[in-house]
C-alpha cells in the first residue's frame, strides 16, 4: 500500500502490505506469508502453504490528513505560536486479487506453489484544498487554492515457489506495471475569475515496466526460520501532456519523464515459542538504494531534485494463535523516508481475523506520523502578502489511517 504525499508525487512512497496479515504485523512476516500476497514480499514463503486452490480478495483504504500552520512571530521576530490555516481528511480505497494453487503432485516434486495476482503497486492519489482569508472583517474567503492528483499503477504479478530439499524453498516472482496519473493545480478567485490559475498535466506510461524478484527461505528447526528476497530495480517512462489554454484554444504540448525505482533487499525472520497459546515472532529489515536512482522530471520539485536517500525499513510483528485459530496480531514498522534521511517515522498496527471452513476473514489498521517543516505550497504574493514562499517555516502534520479487509476462500 502507497500513501501518497504532496511532497512524493510523481514518485510516490510505497507501504508494502499486500493483504490484511502483513498490516497488522506492521509489514513484517515475509517469511512466514505463504498466502499470493507472498508475491510482493518473499515468493518462496508460497511454498509452505497447504496444497490446494487458495483465492484471495482484499478491501484496502487510506486516509490522509494533513494539517498545515503558518508561525505567528512575536514583536522580537520570534515564534510564538502556530496558526492552522489548512486541514484536509481524504479516503482513498482499492480493491486487489489473487489465485494460488499449491499442487500435491508426485510427478513434480519440486514445484510446491503458482500464483498470479493483481496489486496496488504505488497509489498517487491526493486532494488538498486551502481557503485563503483576508485579515480583516469579516474574513470571507477569497480564493480557493487546490491541488490534485489521480491515479494509481497496479502490478500484474505471477509467481512460484519450489522446494530444492526438505528446509529449503526458493521462489520468484516477475510483474508487469500498468497505470496512468493525472495532476491538477489551481487557484480560484471567489469574486474575480480574471486572476484564475489552473495548471494541468496527465502521465501515460510509454512503457511497461517489468519487476522481477526471488527469495529463499530456511528452516533452522521447528521453531525457527530465516528467509531473504531481492526487488530488482525498473523504470517507468511517461509520455507527459500539459494542455496550455490560450483564448479558446487548447494545446496539449508533449513531454516525456523517466522515474527509476531502486533495488530493495530484505532479511526476514520467525520464531515460534512453545506454549499455550502459539505466539509467533516476525521481524523484516529492509534497505533501499534510492541514492542510485536518476529521476528526471519535467517540473520544478526541489524535494526530488536535490537527490533522494536511501531508505532503511525495520517491522517486528507478534502474532498470537488462541486455542479456536482466531489470530491476533500487533506490530510496529521503523523507516527513513527516501525524501530526508531525517524524516523517520514509526507505523503501529493491529490485527484478527475469523474463519471457517473453507474461508478465512482478516482485518487490519495502522497509523503513522509526520511532523516537519516546508514552504507554503502557494505563493503568498498571489494574494497581496508578503510571506516568502521559499523559505521552510510551515508546519506540516500528516497522519496516515490504513485499513485491509481481507476475505480468502480455499478448497483442498
Amino acid at each position: 500500500m502507497s500513501a501518497q504525499s504532496y511532497l512524493a508525487f510523481p514518485v510516490g512512497e510505497s507501504w508494502r502490505f499486500p493483504d490484511a496479515r502483513t498490516l497488522g504485523l506492521a509489514g513484517a512476516g515475509s517469511v512466514s506469508n505463504s498466502s499470493a500476497g507472498a508475491l510482493l514480499l518473499n515468493p518462496a514463503a508460497m511454498a509452505a502453504n497447504e496444497p490446494g486452490i487458495h483465492a484471495n480478495a482484499n478491501l484496502r483504504a487510506r486516509s490522509l490528513e494533513e494539517r498545515r500552520a503558518f508561525p505567528v512571530f512575536d514583536r522580537f521576530n520570534d515564534i510564538n505560536s502556530f496558526g492552522i490555516y489548512a486541514v484536509n481528511d481524504n479516503w482513498f480505497a482499492n480493491l486487489q486479487g489473487s489465485v494460488q494453487y499449491n499442487p500435491d503432485l508426485a510427478s513434480v516434486p519440486f514445484l510446491k506453489s503458482v500464483a498470479i495476482g493483481v496489486f496496488e503497486e504505488t497509489d498517487l492519489n491526493y486532494d488538498y484544498e486551502e481557503e485563503v482569508r483576508e485579515n480583516i472583517f469579516p474574513d470571507d474567503p477569497m480564493a480557493i487554492n487546490r491541488i490534485k492528483f489521480d491515479g494509481r499503477l497496479m502490478r500484474y504479478s505471477f509467481g512460484a515457489a519450489f522446494n530444492v530439499f526438505q528446509p529449503l524453498n526458493v521462489g520468484f516472482q516477475l510483474g508487469m506495471i500498468r497505470g496512468d496519473i493525472m495532476q491538477e493545480r489551481s487557484v480560484t478567485f471567489i469574486d474575480d475569475d480574471t486572476n484564475n490559475q489552473a495548471v494541468m498535466s496527465n502521465r501515460e506510461l510509454s512503457n511497461s515496466p517489468l519487476v522481477a524478484s526471488v527469495g529463499a527461505t530456511y528452516q533452522i528447526n521447528p521453531h525457527t526460520q530465516l528467509g531473504g528476497h531481492l526487488q530488482l530495480p525498473y523504470s517507468a517512462e511517461y509520455g507527459v501532456s500539459f494542455p496550455v489554454v490560450t483564448g479558446n484554444i487548447v494545446d496539449a504540448l508533449p513531454g516525456s519523464e523517466t522515474i527509476e525505482y531502486p533495488m530493495q533487499a530484505t532479511l526476514g525472520f520467525e520464531y515460534r515459542a512453545q506454549q499455550i497459546v502459539q505466539a509467533r515472532l516476525n521481524v523484516d529489515v529492509s534497505y533501499e538504494w534510492w541514492s542510485q536512482t536518476d529521476q528526471q522530471l519535467l517540473y520544478d520539485n526541489s524535494d526530488i531534485a536535490n537527490g533522494l536517500d536511501d531508505v532503511l525499513k525495520i517491522a517486528t510483528g507478534i502474532e498470537h494463535i488462541f486455542f479456536n485459530q482466531v489470530p491476533f496480531r500487533v506490530g510496529i514498522q521503523y523507516r527513513t523516508s527516501f525524501l530526508e534521511r531525517t524524516n523517520a517515522r514509526v507505523m503501529f498496527a493491529a490485527g484478527t481475523g475469523f474463519h471457517g471452513k473453507f474461508w478465512e476473514v482478516d482485518l487490519s489498521a495502522g497509523f503513522s506520523r509526520l511532523d516537519y517543516r516546508h514552504s507554503d505550497l502557494f505563493a503568498d504574493e498571489l494574494f497581496g502578502g508578503s510571506r516568502t514562499g521559499t523559505a521552510a517555516i510551515d508546519n506540516v502534520s500528516e497522519s496516515y489511517f490504513f485499513g485491509i479487509a481481507n476475505v480468502r476462500f480455499f478448497k483442498k
